[in-house]
């Protein structure tokens, strides 16, 4: 669909040398409601209050282009997020990288959001809805399972109160927190390059001193290497090369040779 700019909050304008890849890779998506008649609890409404919840652990280009969709349901969307505690993100989910107050900060500044709830409950219910006076929940349209309900979501869903929002499928914070892990060692030598010590990175101290040889090592590594390519870069050069620049100081030294002996003539000359 054609995106109408001026009606949309969008992001930045993109440019540089790569702009037409970029665009094909991270196209943007967004899905307003294009028939408003058949949600009749908004008849009259010139602002329409949405609300979404989620944990924004590391917060990234996919929660921004999530919370853009929900920004972009209606022609004048007021965006309140709700974040989930720590409490019952490390109970329901799993431990998070970021703390709840880090979340709530990530996601206050995201032009996209009007009102942070912070914490947000892990479930909402019509009384929820009813306190914040929200129309409706954006979401993924994916059922949400929690122990043995199925869908948490569902019971707004059946008011006809949720609105679905698509996914950014190339990336997520387990993707992030994977890349980290599967460098580890890497990451490690980096931050103790940068003055962290082993005890803020709960390392023992034979691990450390093993990170600082290795760091030795492919010092010592990239040093051949950058040896043996500058001699393979002038070994396999063709040989005109090889004599231009062997000649090139004795040229410079004819060169101010005679620059010397023509001085001298015009200064006799001049005499």
């Amino acid at each position: 669909m054609s995106i109408d700019v001026k009606q949309h909050v969008l992001p930045a304008t993109l440019s540089g040398q790569k702009v037409e890849d970029y665009w094909d890779k991270y196209k943007v998506y967004i899905n307003p409601v294009s028939d408003q008649s058949k949600y009749t609890h908004i008849d009259g409404k010139d602002q329409i209050r949405v609300y979404t919840d989620g944990v924004f652990d590391l917060f990234h280009f996919g929660h921004a282009r999530y919370l853009m969709q929900a920004k972009n349901m209606f022609p004048n969307t007021y965006v309140i997020c709700g974040i989930a505690s720590d409490k019952d993100t490390e109970a329901l989910k799993g431990q998070t990288v970021m703390t709840e107050e880090e979340r709530c900060e990530s996601v206050r500044h995201c032009k996209y959001v009007d009102e942070v709830i912070c914490p947000g409950p892990w479930t909402v219910n019509l009384e929820f809805l009813e306190q914040h006076k929200i129309d409706f929940v954006v979401q993924n349209n994916a059922p949400y399972p929690m122990g043995d309900i199925p869908d948490i979501y569902k019971p707004i869903k059946d008011l006809g109160m949720f609105l679905p929002v698509v996914r950014t499928e190339t990336v997520s914070t387990s993707d992030y927190i994977t890349r980290i892990i599967s460098e580890y060692d890497s990451y490690l030598s980096r931050n103790l390059e940068r003055g962290y010590s082993r005890k803020e990175l709960n390392i023992t101290f034979l691990k450390e001193k093993r990170l600082e040889v290795r760091r030795t090592v492919e010092g010592v590594h990239r040093m051949i290497n950058g040896y043996i390519t500058d001699f393979l870069e002038y070994f396999y050069q063709p040989i005109s090369h090889r004599i231009i620049n062997f000649m090139s100081p004795v040229c410079s030294d004819n060169e101010e040779e005679g620059e010397t002996e023509g001085n001298e003539a015009n200064e006799q000359d001049n005499k």
